[in-house]
């Protein structure tokens, strides 16, 4: 970009004689210099504001004022308020000047010229006069230009949003701006001179004051403190100090304060709504997971590693099929309904920590930012397995009674009958010769009766079981006389048997005989499952009704035994029974003995009922069953 040219310099000659023009320019000959002359000094003053010269020069004597006169009127008159910069020089001879220089040059007369001159000294008068009149010019602007920067620096920081102070090396204020009445209520005058530190609320006096002196050691800091505002409610500020250097010599400090009370109580609501949102959903039994879009997972609240497990420090961003199986991920985050549709549950197995198949009930709805974008997916979940085996008991429950009025009915209508038969077999064979082969046949006709009795007798335990004569008794004397009918069996069946009951146990209240039916049965069907020989193990232990797995409703006597249970297990190596079968076990005619009748268990099942306890299998294929009985100790 090229430079604008220069303003000629123009010089306002005030003087009769024409030969002071011509000897003036031919002593400053330049292109950038131009001279216009008037004989009076009215005329010249009013030419001053058109021609706007750089340079007056006039002599004291002219057609019509002398020089004092002009300069004064120059000096005086209002209408030359905006040219009073403009260098005035007088011409004259030396008693002019000695009679008037030292009033003029106190009123600002910036030359004063004794005649007679040459060119020379022409020049060097102009050179000066105009140098002078450079440097005054400079000095002005660079007087206003400081002025208007002081102005604007004082506007700005007096007009400021955030309380601007500075401080002195002992502390105390020496400025602060407007801000700080409207900030504090406080007076700013009545502040200065005042120590920082009594600015600040005495809770918080001793961390400003800390922050302070790490200020004046040269560092920079930013803190919060509550203050003493001029009213009751509380002012918090975060404050931001800096050291002012002077010479390497810290010499005070420049601070900047702004408001955050508000900020500050906004933060405490949303931490306060966070914190209670928080609470909520850790107490929720449910539980609740949530995953970010790739799949990572971003919380898991207390119920949750309770069904799963894991706790959330240690899967919490991790990938959610790392810590569940893949296909289980893909129906519990498959397809979940768009934003602002209604929830919907489903039912599926989730594996957890410890490999154990849980069956749960979920829904899974998107999470929504503020945007309305989706950043994720949400999974409320509830652990429903004992609900699921609860429903499943209470059908069998049904059928056992369907099919124990049934059989009840079928026992009833046969047992007349075979006695009947039986009867006139025994009388048959009372007419038959001791020799006679028709007695072979009778014995076969009362051999079979004998056997449709024992099955009727089945029956009538099945469909109208004995009310328990419940009395204390311990275990070891019940399970006694269990194994005293099984034992030779076990030891010629290559079966270890093992036994390893709490010394402290305490008795049980129940049927003896009804508790050594279930014991026998499920001993039998161990010895059943191991062919090739094993091992029978039966333990006992004392648990409490927390840690008592009684998936059924209480009965009203049971809800009196509240206090502790005896847990029996009855564990062997054997076969194993097939997982989708171990529901079905305790149903009435289910067997997997090609000549049982399916009512063993089930009879288990209906005595364990009628003791306010519980029974259930866990087996593995293979690797063994195991019965788990649970019996209340009336405590």
């Amino acid at each position: 970009m090229s430079e604008q040219p220069s303003k000629p310099n123009t010089l306002l000659l005030i003087d009769p004689d024409r030969t002071t023009k011509t000897l003036l320019s031919k002593a400053y000959d330049r292109t950038d210099f131009r001279i216009v002359q008037f004989s009076s000094g009215q005329e010249g003053l009013k030419a001053i504001p058109k021609i706007e010269p750089s340079l007056i020069i006039s002599e004291f004597s002219t057609t019509d004022l002398d020089g004092k006169a002009i300069f004064k009127r120059f000096i005086r008159d209002h209408s030359f308020t905006q040219f009073k910069h403009i260098p005035f020089v007088l011409f004259s001879d030396t008693q002019s000047r000695d009679e008037h220089g030292k009033e003029l040059f106190n009123l600002g007369l910036r030359g004063w010229y004794t005649k007679p001159f040459g060119a020379h000294e022409l020049r060097d008068v102009l050179e000066n006069s105009f140098m002078t009149h450079d440097i005054v010019q400079r000095d002005r602007h660079l007087r206003q230009e400081v002025k208007r920067s002081e102005y604007r620096y004082r506007d700005l920081l007096e007009n400021a949003n955030d309380c601007i102070f500075t401080l002195d090396n002992e502390g105390k204020f020496v400025y602060l701006n407007n801000r700080f009445t409207t900030m504090t209520g406080w007076d700013k005058d009545d502040w200065l001179g005042k120590p920082f530190l009594s600015f600040i609320d005495s809770a918080d006096r001793e961390v400003a004051h800390k922050h302070y002196q790490m200020a004046h050691q040269g560092r920079a800091r930013v803190f919060e403190t509550k203050i003493v505002g001029k009213s009751s409610e509380p002012i918090v500020l975060s404050f931001n100090i800096t050291p002012i250097f002077e010479r390497g010599t810290i010499v005070g400090s420049i601070g900047i304060a702004r408001d955050v009370t508000e900020q500050k109580k906004m933060e405490n609501e949303i931490l306060d709504l966070k914190n209670f949102n928080e609470s909520i959903i850790q107490s929720m039994e449910a539980g609740l997971l949530t995953t970010d879009l790739e799949g990572r997972i971003t919380s898991l609240n207390a119920g949750a590693e309770k069904i799963l497990g894991w706790k959330a420090e240690s899967v919490v961003g991790e990938q959610i099929k790392s810590v569940l199986r893949p296909e289980e991920v893909d129906i519990l985050l498959s397809s979940p309904p768009p934003p602002g549709s209604l929830r919907y549950s489903r039912e599926t197995e989730l594996t957890d920590k410890n490999g154990r198949k849980r069956t749960i009930g979920f829904t899974a709805m998107n999470r929504i930012d503020n945007k309305g974008k989706k950043v994720g997916t949400i999974v409320s979940f509830r652990d429903i397995s004992e609900l699921k085996q609860m429903q499943s008991q209470v059908i069998r429950m049904d059928r056992l009674a369907s099919l124990g009025v049934l059989a009840s009915g079928i026992a009833h209508e046969i047992k007349n009958p075979l006695a009947g038969i039986k009867t006139m077999a025994q009388a048959c064979e009372e007419e038959f010769e001791g020799e006679d082969s028709r007695q072979e046949y009778l014995t076969r006709i009362i051999r079979q009766v004998n056997r449709l009795d024992d099955l009727l007798k089945t029956f009538f335990a099945f469909a109208r079981p004995k009310p328990p004569d419940r009395k204390y008794h311990t275990l070891p004397e019940i399970l006694q006389e269990v194994t005293n009918l099984v034992g030779k069996k076990m030891s010629s069946s290559g079966i270890d048997y093992i036994e390893q009951i709490d010394t402290a146990l305490p008795a049980i209240m129940v049927d003896a005989q009804q508790i050594q039916q279930v014991l026998l049965n499920l001993i039998l069907n161990s010895i059943d499952a191991m062919p090739d020989g094993g091992e029978l193990k039966i333990t006992a232990q004392k648990i409490s009704s927390q840690e008592a797995r009684l998936i059924r409703k209480q009965t009203k006597a049971a809800k009196g035994m509240n206090g502790a249970y005896v847990q029996i297990k009855c564990m062997d190596t054997g076969v194993g029974i097939d997982p989708d079968k171990l529901e079905i076990i305790f149903d009435p005619f289910f067997t997997t003995k090609p000549n049982g009748l399916g009512l063993g268990l089930s009879i288990v099942y209906r005595i364990i009922e009628e003791h306010d306890g519980d029974i259930h299998a866990d087996s593995d294929i293979g690797q063994g069953t195991t019965f788990t009985v649970t019996l209340p100790t009336g405590e």
